[in-house]
């Protein structure tokens, strides 16, 4: 059987081939963004359009990190391996559940960087709702608290997957734990 941790290596290439075209796919709405509010600069006063045009700038910054980790991932990402695999026995090597941890470190992987995207919108709102005066902004509210817990809970489930899981490994593998 091949090790976990080569699969796991494996897999993080492909999450970073997939982590890059998530990133370009993100690129174009944002570009098209920021051509509209140029094009049409008689749509907001100048202190709101600047605010707007400053927190379109988090709007920019996440794709480009979605390719920078994409890129990292596909040609080394050794700083993510050893995160999931600082405290690796060799006796958990060839544990029946070890493609489990395997599925469950790739799986907290996609839950970090899927929630980036929304994270940077929400940074984006909040810096643009906090500036502005004269706007409306109830809906940009009502995104950021709507999408502040999920994006959190992402975050705190991925980076527990990525390090441990060792709470879901329990529930799947009951039967082997008492066996141990």
């Amino acid at each position: 059987m091949v090790p976990p941790k080569a699969l796991f290596e494996s897999g993080l290439k492909i999450v970073g081939v997939l982590t890059i075209i998530w990133g370009l796919v993100h690129i174009t709405p944002v570009v098209f963004q920021f051509m509209s509010i140029y094009n049409q600069p008689d749509m907001m006063t100048n202190q709101n359009l600047s605010s707007y045009r400053f927190s379109l700038i988090f709007q920019v910054v996440y794709p480009v990190i979605l390719l920078i980790i994409g890129f990292y991932l596909l040609k080394d990402g050794k700083a993510v391996v050893e995160l999931a695999f600082n405290n690796l026995s060799a006796k958990d090597e060839d544990k029946i559940g070890s493609l489990f941890y395997l599925f469950m470190k790739m799986v907290g992987l996609v839950l970090i960087i899927y929630s980036l995207p929304k994270a940077f919108q929400i940074i984006s709102n909040i810096i643009f709702t906090s500036s502005v005066n004269s706007v409306g902004t109830n809906e940009q509210t009502q995104f950021i608290v709507q999408n502040l817990v999920m994006v959190v809970i992402q975050f705190v489930f991925g980076f527990y997957l990525l390090r441990s899981g060792k709470i879901f490994y329990k529930i799947g593998f009951t039967k082997n734990n008492k066996d141990e």
